[in-house]
Order: C-alpha cells, then structure tokens, then sequence
C-alpha cells in the first residue's frame, strides 16, 4: 500500500472519529456517511496539495521541493559536426516546465523544433542536490526535415542551489548527437514557442528553494 492511500485512509479514519464525537455516535456506532464525508475531505486535501499547497513557501521550507514551474530561457550547445567539419553554432532554446506534487512536464522549443517530454522526474541526490531528468519525443518543423528528422532522445540538468546559477545539464539523442543545455534565466509565463520566449520579457535569475546559503 502506497504512501498517498495510507494517508488517505488515516485522513478519512480522524475525520469520521471527530465527525462521530460532533455527533454523538459512539466509536462501534459510526454511520457509513461519516466514513464517506471523511473519505470526501480526504480527496480534497490531495488534490489541493497536488496543485497548491506542495508548492507554499511554508511547506516546502519543511521538504526541500524546488519550484521550478515557468519558462527558462538559455541555450543549446551541440557537439554535433557538420560535413564541412564545422561546429553547430549555440542554439536559442527556451524550456516549458509543468510541476505539480507528483508530476513534472518538460516542453523544449527552438526555433526548428520543439520537443514534448514523455517522462520526468525530480531526483534528488545523496548530497541534498535535485536535478531534473526527462525523455522526450523530438519534432523539427517540417521545413527543415530533410536535414533534421524527428527523433527520441533524454536530457538531465542540475537545479543550482543559490539564485542566478539557473539550471546546466546535457542531452543525447538516437540520432545520435549530444550536447548542453544552459538555461539562465527564469519567468513564471507560459509562451506558445521559441520566437515568443525568446523575445518575451520579465526574465530574471529564479530562486526555487525557499531555503537558499
């Protein structure tokens, strides 16, 4: 049995012991509808911790959870070499990040291409730093697919402790190419593709713990 269901189940069970003594019901006399209200609350707490409460600066002062849902705007450094035997220039690369308590969703753009992830986790390490880790499903624009074809591929990248350090890791794809991904610069809007984060404004250095030193 999972950790959510046990607290489910324990929410329920001290809901339906309080409602009961309200109501005057004793312990051996407690009606089905009060195990049904407290397994409604229940429900209710998860999913307001699911969306709003896990990320409360109070609650992750205790857990230690980075915030990192927003934009992050920085670049790609491929090591891929062409036929001519020269180097990709650094890549523009914005990066879309949906958190919630149990799920984290990754969505890079550039301006060819735009890749969906198909799993992500938050990690943390032994030594009390996170990193973020995904799989994604790549797909160029179709104006450049004779040179860039669609592909699957996975990327991991380090949430720097202080403010500024912003998030620095690699990929690699099937193709197979691989490369680094920096990403400085943070903003809590969602934009449609890389044209609009890359030109957008109210970028600035993220701070994701509440805890920071």
């Amino acid at each position: 049995m999972n950790l959510k269901v046990r607290i489910s189940i324990a929410i329920a069970a001290a809901v339906g012991l309080v409602l009961a003594v309200l109501d005057g019901q004793g312990l051996t006399q407690v009606p089905f509808r009060i195990f049904s209200i407290g397994g409604l609350i229940a429900t209710l707490v998860f999913a307001l911790w699911e969306r709003f409460i896990w990320k409360w600066k109070f609650v992750r002062y205790f857990t230690g959870v980075p915030l990192i849902a927003g934009t992050w705007r920085g670049e790609m450094v491929s090591e891929y070499i062409r036929p001519d035997k020269t180097r990709v220039p650094p890549i523009p690369t914005a990066v879309f990040i949906s958190q919630t308590a149990s799920k984290v969703t990754v969505t890079l753009f550039t301006v060819e291409s735009e890749s969906v992830s198909e799993r992500a986790k938050l990690i943390k390490d032994p030594d009390g730093r996170w990193r973020l880790s995904w799989q994604y499903l790549n797909t160029p624009r179709p104006g450049v697919r004779d040179r860039s074809q669609p592909h699957r591929g996975a990327a991991q990248v380090d949430i720097g402790l202080q403010s500024g350090e912003g998030l620095q890791g690699s990929y690699f794809t099937d193709r197979p190419t691989q490369g680094e991904l920096h990403l400085g610069e943070w903003s809590p809007a969602r934009y449609s593709g890389a044209a609009a984060a890359l030109a957008g404004d109210g970028f600035n250095d993220a701070r994701p713990y509440v805890k920071e030193g």
